[in-house]
């Protein structure tokens, strides 16, 4: 299979993309049959000839490109929601109806009780790929990922809990908005095993 990556030097892309390759290099053996022939890297630096080209040769898409610290509060629709336009109409483009999956956010499902451009943008885009699902026939996964922790992400920026980890290291201050607040966390490797379950169609 050849599997194309969006958003691979993420935080997540970068856990996936990492064991896609020592599943390929066959340095990881426990999956069984499941074969990797290739791993197609896509991210903010790569050109929109390269996504055309591993468009028309995948085999199945793992789409976590997105934005989660923008600049400007609109940038979350042109991210999250735009990108996931353009990735769908190049699959579009070359009749390719391989199995797509989209990391979407538990603030997909807050809309009206915590109402954020972030939450908007990543309901779009859910809608955006089922409405794809629905009118090409190809298959779509899509993933509300909760809080995420794990190897590689970065204080202040994707995880609440290397924030937390990283003040209490350096003796910097806590904030805690809501004590009685309950976080629903999910360890980065448990998350990549259930997308690899995913890519061979043993998805949850």
């Amino acid at each position: 299979m050849k599997i194309l990556v969006t958003g691979a030097k993420g935080f997540v892309g970068k856990n996936l993309v990492a064991q896609l390759n020592n599943i390929k290099d066959s340095k990881a053996r426990c999956y069984g049959d499941l074969k990797i022939d290739a791993v197609y890297e896509y991210d903010i630096d790569s050109t929109i000839e390269e996504l055309d080209a591993f468009c028309k040769d995948c085999d199945f898409v793992f789409n976590l490109a997105g934005v989660n610290r923008p600049q400007n509060q609109e940038e979350f629709m042109q991210g999250n929601f735009g990108f996931a336009s353009t990735l769908l109409d190049t699959l579009k483009k070359h009749g390719n109806k391989c199995p797509v999956m989209l990391s979407s956010s538990i603030q997909a499902t807050l809309i009206g009780r915590y109402d954020s451009d972030y939450g908007r943008s990543k309901k779009a885009g859910e809608e955006l790929f089922f409405e794809y699902a629905q009118k090409c026939g190809g298959q779509v996964c899509v993933y509300r990922f909760p809080n995420l922790f794990g190897k590689w992400c970065r204080p202040n920026y994707n995880s609440a809990v290397a924030t937390f980890c990283n003040n209490i290291a350096n003796d910097l201050p806590i904030t805690v908005n809501d004590a009685n607040a309950q976080l629903e966390l999910l360890y980065i490797d448990d998350l990549v095993t259930e997308m690899l379950d995913a890519l061979e169609e043993k998805e949850h």
